[in-house]
């Protein structure tokens, strides 16, 4: 059987590459783009927990520059809440507690343009939680939880990536609607690609 031949145009040049079988399943064998990303070592997670909370804040800046972060995110809830997206949110810098992020490729020197500031600067590869004194932007966001509480608790997510500005401040808020505190867990993960032209 003749090999298949895939064309495809790469800038202003025409390329020909060899489409090949894999051996041992004898398919064409396909990754998406994300996958890609993961092994080149540009697709980041990071997730924060609060075990008894009202609220839980996950803030961070994009680094300015032409790389585009492309994210994902879920949330596991113990009740009743919402979780909400903000882009232009303020906070008193120097305030919560970083957590690195982490790259999904463990062998990569990579570090996320993603960055925290509980140090009172922003630092590449980290969120920020719980800073103190926020306030303020624009809800691009929100997910409802109508649940009550319940031992197993419950989850959503956004399967479609939402792409973030460069040099801009997030935050995801996860406001807990039940008359007592309650557990939750906000995930995110992401890739970091630059634009082809």
């Amino acid at each position: 059987m003749p090999d298949f031949i895939l064309r495809g145009a790469f800038s202003d040049d025409c390329d020909t590459r060899r489409a090949r079988i894999d051996l041992t399943t004898h398919t064409l064998q396909v990754i998406d783009y994300e996958h890609h990303e993961i092994h080149s070592g540009s697709f980041f997670r990071v997730q924060a927990n609060d075990d008894n909370t009202d609220e839980l804040i996950v803030a961070f800046k994009v680094e300015d520059g032409t790389k585009k972060t492309h994210m994902v995110f879920e949330w596991v809830n113990e009740g009743a809440g919402y979780l909400q997206l903000i882009e232009g949110p303020t906070w008193t810098t120097g305030t919560g507690s970083d957590i690195t992020v982490k790259n999904s490729r463990r062998d990569s020197t990579k570090t996320s343009i993603l960055q925290g500031d509980a140090t009172g600067t922003f630092a590449n590869g980290n969120v920020t939680i719980n800073p103190t004194g926020f306030t303020g932007g624009s809800v691009i966001s929100d997910n409802r939880e109508y649940t009550t509480a319940k031992a197993g608790g419950s989850s959503g997510f956004r399967a479609s990536e939402i792409i973030l500005k460069n040099n801009e401040i997030y935050a995801f808020v996860w406001t807990n609607t039940e008359i007592l505190p309650k557990g939750v867990q906000i995930r995110m993960s992401w890739y970091e690609q630059t634009d082809k032209s």
